[in-house]
């Protein structure tokens, strides 16, 4: 029992260590936390590996103190927030994400074991303890005794194992050796997990990265999805998530502000004349740039007429252009003398045929003011030449371990009714209904589409249809609408598809109920843009996003 004690403990420390370092690449890497909660992880860990080693020798404090850091290590990766370890491994994907994070509960409740085990192992430790101690002391008596016969002792009667004296010096090499190798590994892998895609050519139908503010909208090849050299003031480089579209985006990928920032207010399918704009990539530069300004009338020219939108706070649903522009200019508020900063962290962009969703998180900051982020989806559609946004979202991301603290104590603040209504293909309308009726039902609706996005309620981002469908096939909560259905299919917009719609968006309230960590149910009620495709004969999700309402405090 002691060796298996020993054996697990320094097996648990030895892991512990290796976390350890991959998350001192990761926390200077992603300026995420502070270095001193890492480095007492590592010197516990440390310590972990010298009390495990004490294990085989036995005695009352070692093995409590083994017992101790094992059990910790234990509760501690149980309990890891989930958004920590998202924040963490950001530039992975939320599946990949959540698996990691199934591993670490894994490791932690065999931790926790390895703690029990020295625990269990404490009455036979001090046993060999004092056996070890008593052993060792007839040795030395026996060793300088008079008249004790010098070699060779006849090999006659019964033999007896005494233990060797005390090498420490051996010990220390090992347990360098130990750390040295944990250290080692954790590092190279934190550096793989944390790095950006080597350098080379974009894939072909990636969409490339964005240049929030002015610049030549260049960036050095491989920088899309990691790192990006800094700029100055907004004229950054910034890393986007891009998924692989199907169909390449028309149009130069990487984003150039100065190009489409001048585009003056226009109104597709509208009465006001404005200079087109020709790719979706110039849409978002061109909100971009109007979002900087709080330019409401620049914001309405680029939504078409019965646009619609969900804005920041609970209670902002609005339908129709100046509606909506007014609801984003209020989400906004009154901009600085300079206008404000944005900066595009995040973007995502598939396209099919002549439309395009949309995902892209943007930090606004302004002097003397705390940055802001914000989570946005669109489809946008191009019509007679020139794209516009047909719906969209607006958020905070708010996080999980708030929200559900919020909703126990019923203070998170209820998102507006949506009425049922649907405009254009019913076949689509009872397609939303089906998908939002259960967490099952969500998951088979999905398209398998590779530029499929689902945008969490804390700012997670999941990429991939195939993995969307995993995170909701294994997710244990239901869901269901909570009372109506806004749901209008492409004939309304797009007058090519009034006969067969083959794309449609869908805003429902949706009732989220899962399980505290304290085994209680408790419900959240999101706000939810769906864009849908028709594959085949069925229509299916490509992309979602998930909202709690603000005011959050």
């Amino acid at each position: 029992m002691l060796r298996l004690a020993g054996v697990l403990t320094q097996l648990s420390c030895g892991a512990c260590l290796l976390i350890g370092t991959i998350g001192l690449v990761l926390v200077q890497q992603n300026k995420t936390g502070g270095i001193g909660p890492v480095a007492g992880w590592l010197a516990t860990a440390m310590a972990g590996l010298v009390f495990g080693g004490l294990i085989y020798r036995g005695g009352l404090v070692s093995m409590l103190v083994a017992a101790a850091i094992d059990a910790g290590f234990g509760i501690t990766l149980i309990t890891i927030a989930s958004d920590s370890l998202r924040k963490l491994l950001k530039i992975l994907p939320a599946s990949d994400v959540a698996t990691i994070g199934d591993g670490l509960h894994v490791a932690g409740y065999a931790m926790i074991g390895a703690g029990a085990m020295c625990l269990l192992s404490l009455p036979q430790g001090i046993r060999f303890a004092r056996w070890f101690r008593a052993a060792a002391a007839t040795r030395n008596a026996m060793s300088t005794a008079r008249g004790f016969p010098p070699p060779p002792v006849p090999a006659r009667g019964s033999a007896y194992i005494i233990p060797a004296e005390d090498q420490p010096a051996s010990r220390r090499r090992l347990y360098m050796v130990l750390g040295g190798l944990a250290v080692g590994v954790g590092a190279g892998v934190g550096v793989l997990v944390s790095s950006s895609r080597p350098p080379g050519p974009e894939p072909s139908g990636h969409v490339g990265s964005a240049v929030a503010g002015t610049g030549s909208g260049k960036a050095p090849p491989g920088t899309s999805s990691g790192k990006a050299p800094p700029g100055t003031g907004s004229n950054r480089v910034v890393p986007v998530v891009t998924p692989q579209i199907e169909a390449p985006v028309p149009g130069d990928a990487r984003i150039d502000a100065t190009a489409t920032a001048s585009v003056p207010p226009g109104d597709a399918g509208g009465g006001v004349k404005s200079k087109p704009v020709a790719t979706v990539q110039g849409l978002v530069a061109a909100q971009r740039a109007a979002v900087a300004a709080a330019d409401a009338k620049a914001l309405a020219g680029y939504l078409t007429a019965t646009a619609f939108g969900f804005g920041v706070d609970a209670g902002e649903v609005a339908e129709g252009r100046d509606a909506v522009a007014a609801q984003l200019a209020r989400d906004l508020g009154d901009p600085p003398a300079g206008g404000f900063t944005v900066e595009s962290t995040a973007l995502s962009i598939g396209q099919e045929r002549n439309h395009a969703w949309i995902a892209e998180e943007l930090e606004i900051g302004a002097p003397g003011r705390e940055p802001r982020h914000l989570a946005i989806t669109e489809l946008a559609a191009s019509i007679d030449g020139t794209w516009v946004v047909v719906a969209l979202h607006w958020a905070t991301p708010v996080a999980d371990a708030t929200a559900q603290r919020l909703a126990i104590l019923k203070t998170l603040p209820a998102p507006q009714p949506i009425a049922d209504r649907h405009d254009g293909s019913d076949e689509l309308d009872q397609a939303v209904r089906a998908a939002f009726a259960s967490r099952a039902a969500f998951a088979e609706a999905r398209s398998e589409r590779p530029d499929a996005f689902n945008y969490g309620s804390g700012g997670e981002r999941a990429h991939g249809g195939t993995g969307i469908k995993r995170i909701f096939t294994k997710l244990k909560a239901q869901i269901r609408i909570h009372d109506g259905a806004r749901v209008v299919s492409g004939g309304a917009w797009d007058p090519t598809q009034q006969a067969a719609p083959w794309i449609g968006w869908a805003a429902v309230n949706v009732d989220f109920t899962a399980k505290t960590r304290a085994a209680t149910e408790v419900t959240q009620t999101f706000r939810v843009l769906a864009i849908m495709i028709k594959e085949g004969a069925a229509w299916n999700i490509v992309q979602t996003q998930w909202s709690n309402g603000g005011p959050v405090r």
